[in-house]
């Protein structure tokens, strides 16, 4: 490809960007808050992976990792080795959250295929009847085990698709659903942009009620220059019971051990909200090995912290990337690219 022509295809891709963009914003406007409360399995929305959350949550256009897939389906279609992601974090009120994931390529085929699962536990509380008198202790957890199917189209675009089975558990009360994810990818020399839906369609049963999910659409851009290892990218994420939100984050890669990482995530309409506010995070790694940290600094002046492990499967213990051994193969005597001195043929006998 010439320079006219990889000129040309970006800034096709930045002017398709720039209106989805548009149309995302527009089309959701004035929907989200108003339906606030009206929403089940709402730890669906927290999100987890401590390199997406070190970056604001900006990952739409931008994550190409197992962990990113957990935000934009279409991100499982960039992974070529079989993965297995961690994250950890610990929230407010003693909640404890666990992420997994495991996934890679199916073969030599352009589908890649991932098992995730997510755990919140909300810890005990004291129940108490009406005259204020308590009724003992109760707990409350939830769970997500989801499956996902990417695909990569040529060099420039990936799709996904994933489900979701959910359960949540409060004292004796218990419910269940399923929901579905989805999203594109596309990149083009330095440029990306995506476009994701997440908890779409679906509700949760209950007893005797059922709830929407809290579903939300999103599109992202991004930026990345190889020769210094910097990386850009912004979201905008248009929920259906919450303020949409706008987020920016930026990484900077040493020599691929070493990242450095900072964003912003600001809700729109909502000063000082708990969800506002700045990220940062490092990472670090070798061999197929990477560790990851962000801290998230919210509105009220609350802090989380966030853990994340990275195993690329086929490149642990393998520095150089070669984790398929070579074979011995037979060569001709004379053959000149053979190394050394040649072996002297066998002196007959008589």
């Amino acid at each position: 490809m010439n320079f006219k022509e990889w000129t040309m295809r970006t800034l096709r891709l930045c002017t398709l960007a720039a209106l989805v963009l548009s149309l995302a914003t527009a089309g959701a406007a004035n929907a989200g808050i108003e339906n606030a409360g009206t929403t089940a399995a709402n730890f669906l929305a927290l999100g987890a992976n401590a390199r997406t959350l070190a970056m604001g949550g900006a990952t739409l256009g931008f994550g190409s990792d197992l962990g990113a897939s957990s935000w934009n389906a279409a991100a499982l279609g960039w992974v070529e080795s079989p993965a297995l992601v961690l994250s950890h974090a610990g929230l407010a009120n003693s909640t404890l959250q666990e992420w997994a994931g495991f996934g890679g390529r199916m073969g030599a085929s352009d589908m890649r295929w991932a098992v995730t699962g997510l755990y919140q536990g909300d810890g005990s509380f004291e129940g108490r009847d009406a005259t204020g008198a308590s009724t003992g202790t109760f707990s409350a957890s939830d769970m997500a085990i989801g499956g996902m199917l990417a695909r990569q189209f040529g060099e420039n675009v990936t799709v996904g698709f994933g489900a979701k089975f959910v359960d949540e558990k409060l004292a004796t009360a218990t419910g269940w659903g399923v929901t579905f994810d989805g999203g594109l990818m596309m990149k083009q020399g330095p440029f990306g942009l995506g476009i994701a839906a997440q908890n779409l369609g679906g509700q949760m049963h209950y007893a005797n009620a059922v709830y929407r999910f809290p579903s939300n659409v999103g599109a992202g851009v991004s930026w990345t220059d190889p020769n210094t290892g910097l990386r850009l990218a912004v979201d905008a994420n248009f929920p259906s019971a919450y303020y949409r939100d706008v987020r920016a984050g930026v990484e900077w890669m040493w020599h691929d051990m070493l990242a450095l990482r900072a964003g912003y995530r600001a809700e729109m309409g909502s000063a000082n909200d708990a969800l506002s506010g700045p990220t940062f995070g490092v990472g670090g790694g070798r061999n197929g090995m990477w560790m990851d940290y962000g801290y998230l600094l919210s509105g009220n002046g609350e802090g989380q912290h966030r853990l994340g492990l990275r195993m690329n499967l086929g490149h642990v213990g393998d520095s150089f990337g070669q984790h398929d051994t070579p074979t011995l193969v037979d060569r001709p005597k004379n053959d000149p690219n053979m190394i050394g001195p040649p072996v002297p043929k066998p002196s007959k006998k008589h």
